[in-house]
């Protein structure tokens, strides 16, 4: 074997050797994570963080978001949404949307959350779905668009999502962006009822309909 050949198959080596040991430290930081033993999972998350995971990524700032493990530090969170989110993780572009759409860790910019928000849309993130509907809606970072909103929520909603499922059944209730429909709108708020949506619960209550079976 010639030492070209002997290289790459060094380099290769380390390459799985590194690769099987980010997996390994983030199933170990997982594993705390989901025991809530938050202060064991922090530094193990910061670790494959470190080595580029961008799920470790995503859940190390889920863990500053939340102050999970350490103080709550949203520059931080925001840091390493940013990372993950730039890498393609969905759910961290989702995230990273919504600090962007409530001006938590970094100044309001709709424009910016509505970039965030359809890059996860696009990958099928339910919540993204949801929440560039909203944005749909209220005219925040596009153009005000009822339709759009509708079919946004009507995605998420189709994908087990509560909060799509309520604001679709509210779309339906009132007719934005579709038919006024009281039987579908029942049936949309039902569906997220049934999930402990405490607002389609609620609405449900008050319009006197049975929650669903």
């Amino acid at each position: 074997m010639n030492r070209t050949v002997i290289t790459l198959s060094l380099l290769a080596a380390g390459l799985l050797a590194s690769c099987t040991s980010t997996s390994s430290t983030y199933d170990q930081a997982a594993a705390f994570y989901n025991a809530k033993d938050y202060t064991h999972a922090l530094p193990l998350f910061r670790k494959a963080a470190m080595q580029g995971s961008p799920e470790a990524q995503l859940m190390l700032a889920k863990c500053y978001d939340f102050g999970q493990g350490t103080p709550r530090n949203m520059t931080e969170a925001v840091r390493w949404y940013s990372r993950a989110a730039q890498a393609g993780n969905a759910n961290a572009q989702d995230n990273l949307g919504t600090c962007y759409a409530t001006g938590t860790g970094v100044p309001v910019n709709f424009n910016t959350a509505v970039r965030w928000y359809s890059k996860a849309a696009a990958q099928g993130n339910a919540s993204a779905l949801n929440n560039l509907g909203l944005c749909y809606r209220n005219g925040e970072g596009v153009m005000k668009n009822a339709e759009m909103a509708a079919e946004c929520f009507a995605n998420a909603a189709n994908l087990g999502n509560a909060d799509g499922q309520y604001n679709l059944g509210r779309c339906y209730f009132h007719g934005l962006g579709v038919e006024m429909d009281p039987t579908l709108s029942q049936l949309w708020l039902g569906r997220a009822a049934a999930q402990g949506h405490a607002n389609a619960a609620a609405f449900m209550k008050d319009h006197g309909w049975a929650p669903a079976p």
